[in-house]
């Protein structure tokens, strides 16, 4: 048997109209925001490992990175923050503060 075929005319929609997938994006990885991030991690958790102990270039990166997030966690949870009369230091006390908590529970939890 043949397959039949319709006698109307096929229905074309233009390419531009057309949209059956979401628009292609890429993973958006701005290097100007990740690298200072990644400092600044670093350094606040050497500062928070000369305080309760603890070493290795990844572990500060990675105990200062949680530590800025349970920093920040804590100001807005709490409403305290230090206030040093710099902007710089007054997050970088935070996140050491963090780091601190962060080393202390996973001490704890270890």
């Amino acid at each position: 048997m043949a397959a039949r075929q319709s006698r109307r005319k096929p229905h074309s929609v233009p390419e531009d109209k057309m949209e059956i997938l979401p628009p292609r994006r890429e993973l958006a990885l701005d290097w100007s925001v990740i690298v200072p991030t990644v400092a600044f991690g670093t350094m606040t958790g050497f500062v928070a490992s000369l305080i309760v102990g603890g070493g290795g270039l990844i572990r500060h990166a990675v105990v200062g990175v949680l530590g800025m997030l349970v920093g920040q966690g804590i100001v807005r949870l709490t409403g305290w923050r230090l206030r040093t009369g710099y902007a710089f230091l007054d997050d970088a006390g935070m996140a050491v503060l963090g780091a601190i908590v962060v080393i202390l529970l996973a001490r704890f939890v270890a």
